[in-house]
């Protein structure tokens, strides 16, 4: 088995936590041989419990990090276009979270079940850096992937339900703080916070991210622009509004498609059910021993520690010709992030990309 230094930017972060509870457990194609922790100033000198190991979270330095084999980034923009390109030289491969690097024509946008043969090794040898896509990304293309290539798609209008965690541990506080304030103080006073806009606890905001000049926030373009490329499929008739809602963990999608072809909701279900990585929920798995305490359908709640991506209510609807609506749920900090991030350095582990790497 391939052992593998290991680097996580932002460690002290929901996505750099997640991933070490995802690492401590063993993957099939790479051992933790030793890991390398980064975090904020205010962070750096702090000790991490990491598979009985304690371990000092560092400053991002570039001497420290060319060490590693593979580093993950859950952190700003910033530090992944002031850290990656230099790391990329040196042959350390670059799993980026952030949004810095998911336009680039030459860096794979990858959810390892929809376009994971975009690992390629001779491609990531030349530059190796790959982008993990937006948290309510990564499960549309899970879905609409395997529905495209059977029936063909024509278009998809989806809402999103973005628990707090979505935007940090600091959202994670503000929903706590309000919430904790309204039961002890009766004031539900909108207000802003460092974090939103509005008051969060017991509302709701169609507002995730800046709006930008043509009407969109930043997160709907993200998911619009991503799955275009990741579906490749750049004139794909796409609309998203994305709604911040008062959750701790755990996004919604509500979505609404039309196929190429007529198509029955049992036929959905069908295709659906074999897509490596999606668990359908519905009258059948009701009566199921391990699936049937979801009923029928799945919250956001109960994904929370789930790997899976989990689609319930599936109808066909008669706003398009071959219209189907879908309701689909995940973990956004697992699948939605870290999960994703540590599957791409499984398969490079796997098709040999970190081998060649080490070697260059």
């Amino acid at each position: 088995m391939l052992e593998l230094t290991i680097g996580i930017v932002g460690a002290t972060g929901v996505v750099g936590q997640t991933a070490l509870d995802l690492l401590a457990d063993e993957f099939t194609d790479f051992k933790v041989k030793k890991l390398k922790l980064y975090a904020s100033r205010a962070s750096a000198g702090k000790m991490v419990t990491f598979c009985n190991s304690k371990i000092t979270i560092e400053e991002p330095n570039l001497p420290s990090m060319l060490e590693c084999n593979a580093i993950l980034f859950a952190t700003e923009a910033s530090i992944s276009t002031e850290f990656i390109p230099k790391l990329a030289e040196h042959g350390v491969l670059c799993i980026d979270k952030s949004s810095a690097f998911r336009a680039h024509p030459s860096v794979p946008l990858v959810v390892p079940e929809v376009n994971g043969h975009l690992l390629n090794p001779n491609e990531l040898k030349k530059f190796p850096v790959v982008a993990s896509p937006n948290c309510c990304t990564i499960p549309l293309v899970m879905v609409l992937k395997p529905l495209q290539d059977k029936f063909g798609l024509e278009r998809v209008i989806l809402s999103t339900y973005q628990s707090v965690s979505g935007a940090g541990k600091p959202a994670i506080d503000v929903l706590t703080e309000e919430t904790k304030n309204f039961f002890v103080n009766q004031d539900l006073t909108c207000g802003k916070s460092e974090i939103f806009p509005k008051s969060i606890a017991f509302n709701v905001m169609p507002y995730v991210a800046g709006i930008l000049d043509n009407g969109d926030t930043d997160e709907e373009s993200k998911i619009i622009s991503e799955s275009r490329k990741i579906l490749n499929s750049p004139k794909l008739p796409l609309a998203a509004t994305s709604v911040r809602v008062p959750t701790f963990v755990g996004h919604g999608e509500s979505v609404t498609l039309e196929l190429s072809s007529k198509v029955t909701a049992s036929q959905i279900k069908e295709t659906l059910s074999e897509f490596p990585g999606i668990q359908i929920i519905d009258e059948k798995s009701a009566k199921d021993e391990d699936l049937g305490t979801y009923g029928l359908f799945v919250t956001p709640r109960e994904t929370h520690g789930k790997d899976d991506v989990f689609v319930s209510r599936i109808r066909n609807t008669d706003v398009f010709q071959n219209g189907i609506s879908l309701w689909i749920v995940s973990d956004n900090l697992r699948k939605g992030a870290a999960l994703n991030a540590i599957q791409v350095i499984n398969s490079c582990a796997a098709n040999g990309t970190l081998k060649a790497l080490s070697s260059k």
